[in-house]
């Protein structure tokens, strides 16, 4: 299950694109096989037109589902999963030989760690605007243990929703804790975040707004480091 979670959390942009380009493709043949029943002049012609138009409209219904069961896997179902699950964790490459020859030493790893150091998440602070797009609290730099509000302010023209996410600060990954509809003026986005689900370490939370256009904002971004209750 949580191979599935993390397949559509990684590629929850990838299977919108897909689908959406589906339900562009189809909603067009149905545009068409309407026009030719509408214009069809003989019984057997407007029989056929009208299995076309059938088969485009189950296609568009099918899609549709396809999409509503993406967004609920990534929104909700993905949540309710300790995110270690849901985290890229490394493997071993066994065409390489023996798996242990993988193996390092300590001093080994931290000269590796020396030279190439991790890619971290970029910070455009740009992304938070005052009265606009702010992750209020916590702040930037802030150590969270167990049980953390999350506060801010979404508040853009033609809003359409937000999503609350976090992801490790070496990694590209994202993990949608809270979505919602609503604009918030420095109101509760998560009322009872758990933090204690998360390993230990460098965090970064970001505030993602979609206009209702469906054009997706400049997150707002913030560093912090989650740290294991005592």
């Amino acid at each position: 299950m949580a191979e599935v979670l993390r397949f559509f959390v990684q590629y929850e942009a990838v299977l919108y694109f897909v689908l959406g380009l589906g339900g562009i493709i189809y909603l067009y043949r149905f545009w068409l096989a309407w026009q030719e029943v509408r214009l069809a002049i003989y019984g057997l012609e407007r029989e056929a037109s009208r299995a076309r138009l059938s088969q485009a409209a189950i296609i568009l219904f099918i899609l549709l589902v396809l999409a509503v069961m993406v967004f609920i896997m990534v929104t909700f179902v993905a949540t309710t999963l300790p995110a270690q699950a849901l985290l890229a964790t490394p493997t071993l490459d066994f065409s390489a030989g023996s798996p242990f020859d993988q193996l390092e030493t300590p001093q080994q790893t931290a000269s590796v760690a020396t030279a190439t150091p991790l890619p971290t998440v970029s910070i455009d602070p740009t992304g938070c605007v005052e009265n606009r797009i702010v992750i209020s609290t916590p702040e930037a730099g802030d150590t969270l243990q167990g049980a953390v509000e999350v506060r801010g302010t979404v508040d853009v023209p033609n809003f359409g929703f937000y999503k609350f996410e976090v992801a490790r600060a070496e990694e590209e990954l994202w993990l949608t804790i809270q979505a919602g509809r609503n604009v918030m003026r420095d109101g509760v986005l998560v009322e009872n975040w758990d933090t204690s689900r998360l390993p230990a370490g460098d965090y970064v939370l970001q505030l993602v707004v979609t206009n209702s256009s469906g054009e997706e904002l400049p997150p707002c971004r913030i560093p912090v480091r989650i740290e294991l209750p005592q």
